[in-house]
C-alpha cells in the first residue's frame, strides 16, 4: 500500500554522456573475449584516457561522475536554493565543455576516433541515501547504487539520444547540446529580478552564426558557438533540438590565462632577482 505522506524530492539536473567512438567493433570481432588481441588496443585506450578522472574540472563546482564501459556520465544537481545557483550552472556547462574537449583531443591525437557525447537537462529521483552495500562477513562492497544515477532521466535521454547514432543524424566525433538545457537556463535567468544576468541567444533555424550567451554585470561568462545545422530529434517520448558545438568563449579561460602570465612574470621576476638580469653588464 502506498503511504500517502511519502516525499519523493524530485531534483532538477544536467547531465553529459561521453562515449568512445569505435570501441565495441573490435570486441565483437573478438567475440568479447579481453584476452583476444583484437582488444589490446582499446584497453590501453581507456587506460591511457583514464575515464575515472575525467570530472577534473567541472568537479569543484559539485558534479559527480561515473565511468561505464567506454563512456562517463557526469552529473550536476541545481539547486534553486544556493545563492548564486544559475552562475553555478553557467560554470558547469562550461566545464563539461571543456571536458569534452580535453577527452576528445588526446583520443584523436593517438589515432583513434574520438568522442561524441550529449549534455541535456533532467530529473533524478533517489530512493537511498545510501552509496553502496558492504558485506559484513568480509567488508567486500556486494552492491553499488550511486545516488545521483539511482533514478535519473537525464542521463536516460542523453544516452538514448547519442545511441540514435547516424540514422538520427548524430554522427562523428561531435558533441551536443539540447537546447532544452539552454532554454531551462535562459527561464531561470528571466526567473530573477536583480538583472544582474542576462541571456543573448540566436539559435533559430534560419540564422546561420547560432550562438548561446550569458552575460553577468554586463561581462561575457561564456559564449558557445554552434554550427548552422541543427537536429530536430523525436524519439521515444524525447522531442527536442540538438545543436552541435563548435566554440567556447569562456571568461573562466582568459581569467586562468592571465593568472598563468601573472605567474610567469613572477617566476621571472624571482629568477633575476637570485641570478642577476644578463643584459645588464657590469
Amino acid at each position: 500500500m502506498e503511504d500517502d505522506n511519502t516525499n519523493f524530492e524530485i531534483i532538477e539536473c544536467i547531465c553529459s554522456w561521453y562515449d568512445l567512438l569505435g570501441y565495441g567493433k573490435p570486441l565483437m570481432d573478438s567475440g568479447w573475449n579481453l584476452n583476444d588481441n583484437l582488444c589490446m588496443n582499446q584497453l590501453k585506450r581507456i587506460t591511457e584516457l583514464d575515464l575515472s578522472y575525467t570530472n577534473k574540472y567541472s568537479s569543484r563546482h559539485g558534479t559527480t561522475t561515473f565511468s561505464l564501459n567506454d563512456g562517463v556520465i557526469t552529473n550536476f544537481d541545481i539547486d534553486s536554493k544556493k545563492p548564486n545557483y544559475i552562475l553555478r550552472q553557467v560554470l558547469v556547462l562550461d566545464d563539461l565543455l571543456l571536458e569534452y574537449e580535453s577527452l576528445n583531443t588526446r583520443d584523436t591525437r593517438s589515432g583513434f576516433p574520438g568522442v561524441r557525447g550529449i549534455i541535456t537537462y533532467g530529473h533524478r529521483y533517489n530512493y537511498t541515501h545510501v552509496e553502496s552495500t558492504v558485506s559484513v562477513l568480509d567488508n567486500n562492497a556486494v552492491a553499488y547504487h550511486p545516488r545521483v544515477f539511482q533514478m535519473n532521466t537525464a542521463f536516460s535521454k542523453a544516452y538514448i539520444m547519442e545511441s540514435s547514432g547516424s540514422r538520427a543524424g548524430i554522427s562523428g566525433n561531435n558533441l551536443y547540446i539540447d537546447k532544452y538545457l539552454l532554454s531551462n537556463i535562459e527561464n531561470m535567468v528571466l526567473g530573477i529580478t536583480t538583472g544582474d544576468i542576462r541571456v543573448e541567444k540566436c539559435l533559430d533555424d534560419e540564422i546561420q552564426d547560432k550562438s548561446f550567451a550569458v552575460f553577468r554585470n554586463g561581462e561575457l561568462l561564456l559564449k558557445i558557438e554552434f554550427e548552422n545545422e541543427s537536429i530536430n530529434y523525436n524519439y521515444k517520448g524525447i522531442i527536442t533540438t540538438l545543436l552541435r558545438f563548435k566554440n567556447r568563449i569562456s571568461l573562466q579561460d582568459q581569467l586562468a590565462n592571465e593568472a598563468a602570465f601573472r605567474a610567469g612574470q613572477r617566476y621571472l621576476q624571482m629568477e633575476k632577482d637570485e641570478f642577476g638580469d644578463e643584459n645588464n653588464e657590469c
